[in-house]
């Protein structure tokens, strides 16, 4: 119990402290005041209003909280009509996303595939070519040896005019 006791004392004493640290300083203090004085005045006619006509005053409370439950309750509607569909356009272009990247792997497949096609093409036409250019030189050195003319080119002109 006396732990209780020192604590409500320490409270005490901090809220003290504090409100005499907010007096001190002189624009906090106006603050203060102004705040206090506007919120008595807004509870003095708040509470005139309820003693001159209580059943008008209550009716009022009621239609402002209906009014306001039914603007949340409109806002909310919205907000799921609006998640519904941006949702289902959101699963749609998902969905072609994940098909067009299907075609895409596809297609880089058949990419993939012509360019060994065209690769193993090309192999076989420098192969080719090499067999050809090898068959060519040995021809060629084979006719050289055989065909021992004499080719002798003249010095001057053959047509003189």
């Amino acid at each position: 119990m006396e732990k209780n006791n020192k604590f409500g004392l320490l409270v005490g004493a901090g809220a003290i402290a504090g409100i005499s640290f907010i007096l001190l300083n002189p624009k906090t203090k106006s603050k203060v005041k102004d705040t206090s004085m506007n919120a008595k005045d807004s509870v003095v006619s708040y509470t005139q209003k309820i003693k001159d006509d209580p059943n008008g005053t209550k009716q009022y409370l009621i239609e402002n909280a209906k009014q306001t439950l039914s603007s949340a309750q409109q806002a909310l509607e919205k907000v799921q009509n609006v998640w519904a569909n941006e949702g289902q356009e959101i699963k749609e272009t998902a969905k072609n996303i994940v098909e067009d990247t299907k075609e895409l792997g596809d297609h880089a497949k058949d990419v993939q595939e012509g360019i060994k096609d065209a690769k193993s093409d090309i192999d076989e036409a420098k192969n080719t070519t090499v067999k050809t250019g090898k068959k060519m030189k040995k021809d060629s050195k084979s006719n050289s040896s055989s065909n021992n003319t004499d080719h002798h080119v003249l010095d001057e002109p053959i047509n003189k005019m």
